[in-house]
């Protein structure tokens, strides 16, 4: 930049290009902000010993769980995102191996942390195409789709000690995979079908309960309740909610690069040693 153009950005009023010139913008990605994140309870009891109602929803909010059997959300947005859990890592904690960008379609290309795509999920051809216990199709299996809801929830809750925690409206994320992503998923088509828009929907959650052989397991059972317009408050949520989808995307963007030169490193290495044995031989 000359001397001439710094002149015209510290004589004029924008704002963001005059901290971008002092060095007081922040341009690094960051990672998502923490939302409370709904899911179903599979605890029995909680860490103190007190009981627990599996199948009821459950949530973090203000470093406690807090349960209920029924929720009412109004879900803003939708992306999808690719995830791998290693239960191995962390000291046996478990952690995410590698996760993907999130976007608004399963037709989108997926760059992952692990500097590959779909964090290696494969298609059924692909799959097919293989032998069964090769890493590949292993690994495939290993990998979960979520169809990820940013939104609002409201509902009368409890928590482990059967204290009332009444939420209004509360900003939140949920991660509907496996067994909860179809009703997730056909629910929202079915809106479409009746050209109403997810954003302005308010929604009542329940579950079901299910029992495959040995395994029992709960799904969302959403129904729509009503519809309500937009305000200016559900529209900077969502302005919210796409930054922090922004900085989730740029976050794994440099990891995906930063994975995708080292095995290209790898590579190199590993041909390089190949031409070594082949002058020696």
């Amino acid at each position: 930049m000359d001397g001439t153009e710094m002149v015209e950005i510290l004589g004029g009023d924008d704002l963001k290009e005059i901290m971008r010139l002092t060095g007081q913008a922040d341009d690094s990605p960051k990672e998502r902000v923490g939302l409370p994140r709904l899911g179903i309870n599979y605890d029995q009891e909680s860490d103190d010993g007190e009981p627990l109602t599996r199948g009821n929803w459950k949530m973090m909010v203000d470093g406690r769980n807090v349960y209920a059997k029924e929720v009412t959300i109004q879900p803003l947005m939708r992306r999808f995102e690719y995830s791998v859990w290693d239960s191995e890592m962390n000291d046996g904690r478990g952690g995410f191996a590698a996760k993907s960008v999130q976007t608004d379609s399963l037709r989108a290309s997926f760059p992952d942390s692990s500097g590959g795509n779909k964090c290696g999920r494969l298609s059924r051809d692909e799959e097919e195409s293989l032998d069964e216990g090769d890493p590949r199709v292993l690994l495939s299996r290993s990998v979960v789709c979520n169809q990820v809801i940013y939104g609002k929830i409201s509902g009368d809750f409890e928590d482990s000690a059967g204290n009332p925690v009444k939420l209004d409206k509360l900003p939140f994320v949920a991660y509907f995979k496996k067994s909860g992503f179809k009703p997730i998923a056909d629910f929202i088509g079915s809106l479409s079908n009746q050209s109403k828009l997810m954003c302005q929907c308010r929604v009542l959650l329940r579950t079901h309960k299910n029992k495959r052989g040995s395994v029992i397991y709960w799904t969302p059972v959403p129904t729509l309740v009503d519809t309500v317009p937009l305000d200016s408050d559900d529209k900077d949520l969502m302005i919210k909610f796409e930054e922090t989808i922004n900085g989730h995307n740029q976050m794994i963007l440099k990891e995906h690069g930063e994975a995708s030169k080292k095995q290209l490193a790898d590579e190199d290495y590993d041909l390089a040693a190949d031409f070594k044995d082949a002058n020696a031989a």
